[in-house]
């Protein structure tokens, strides 16, 4: 993207915000309660039609009938760009100038997407993380990403109860509104379905920019023998980078021997098949509660060399794969995940049916 294409992603995605400021500026109608007026509610819906369905619902009547207009306000308010006076909303120093300077408050804006709450911060952060890698999850995907994210520390409730994947599905649902918001994340509902539990979410591509990984050096990468159990001198050799995930790693067996990834799979850390459960990762589609998920950087799991993993796909068929570390190594700027080497033949997947 060129940079007039990048000031044309920031000036949308920046709209809104830039436009509540600008209001700002000779104050915004509140109601008693420090809700928009329903003026305010109003204009917004028809600026933003995606916010509101007007044709299905009529005109909206308080703010907290359009939740992205309400994320949008209570940002602004946290990030102190707005601030209460009696019943009026006004526009600080810093929010006059920044409806001016869309980069830097695009900026702001996506320092702002976990509200500066430390669990909503590791969730908001995983969310970007697959967005990243990803062009297009959805609502459950995220929130398995997100809940297996959590799962590696030992975040509980108030009272010390563990999280559950319902509470991190609710943290994502708002940190998806305030992304919508501030104009970093789009969702894409089929028709007929609800715009919030739409099957596509992404980064907009401001989004992109806000989020823009920073240039950092080349982490290490790690190869892996893979030996097909189930046929005897079938094996393989991959590679995959150390910050990539072990999803990325099931890609690269399903690559090297030939398989569709239509089926559970799960990996054991002490290379025992169907080994000791504490050290199971398994598929990150519809996990059992409390079990962690492939969705994790291998950097993380602290791997030697000569490290063995037992790794199992299609719990029916049970195609086994026994992985060994071989060694870590510089990157050669090439695509990972990468085979390297194949060996052997391996059985189709499905056999043919007999006449």
């Amino acid at each position: 993207m060129n940079v007039v294409a990048e000031g044309q992603a920031i000036d949308e995605a920046t709209e809104p915000a830039r436009w509540l400021l600008a209001s700002g500026e000779g104050g915004i109608g509140l109601t008693q309660t420090g809700a928009l007026a329903r003026s305010v509610v109003r204009d917004a819906a028809e600026r933003w039609p995606s916010w509101w369905n007007a044709e299905l619902f009529g005109p909206p009547h308080r703010e907290a009938d359009v939740a992205v207009l309400q994320a949008l306000h209570e940002g602004l308010r946290r990030v102190r760009l707005l601030r209460r006076r009696g019943r009026q909303l006004m526009a600080t120093a810093r929010g006059r100038a920044l409806a001016w300077q869309p980069a830097t408050l695009l900026s702001t804006l996506g320092a702002d997407l976990g509200a500066g709450e430390p669990f909503t911060e590791e969730i908001a952060a995983a969310i970007v993380d697959a967005l990243r890698t990803h062009e297009h999850r959805d609502h459950s995907a995220l929130a398995a990403a997100a809940f297996a994210r959590i799962s590696r520390a030992p975040w509980c409730g108030p009272r010390g109860e563990p999280v559950t994947e319902r509470d991190v599905s609710w943290v994502v649902g708002d940190v998806l509104r305030r992304g919508e918001a501030y104009g970093l994340i789009e969702r894409d509902p089929e028709p007929g379905q609800s715009r919030f539990l739409g099957p596509h979410v992404a980064l907009t591509p401001a989004g992109g920019i806000a989020f823009r990984a920073a240039p950092r050096p080349s982490t290490s990468v790690l190869v892996f023998d893979a030996e097909l159990v189930n046929a005897r001198g079938v094996r393989a050799t991959v590679a995959v980078s150390a910050d990539e995930h072990l999803t990325d790693l099931h890609d690269a067996i399903q690559e090297a021997f030939g398989w569709y990834d239509d089926h559970l799979y799960s990996f054991w850390l002490d290379g025992a098949f169907w080994g000791d459960e504490n050290s199971e990762y398994t598929s990150p589609v519809v996990p059992d509660h409390g079990v962690r998920t492939a969705d994790v950087p291998i950097e993380e799991l602290d791997l030697a060399a000569g490290a063995k993993i037992a790794y199992v796909f299609d719990f029916g068929d049970e195609w086994r794969v026994r992985l060994t570390l071989r060694q870590s190594e510089p990157p050669d700027g090439g695509p990972y995940p990468r085979v390297l080497q194949r060996v052997g033949q391996p059985p189709p997947q499905y056999p043919a049916l007999d006449d």
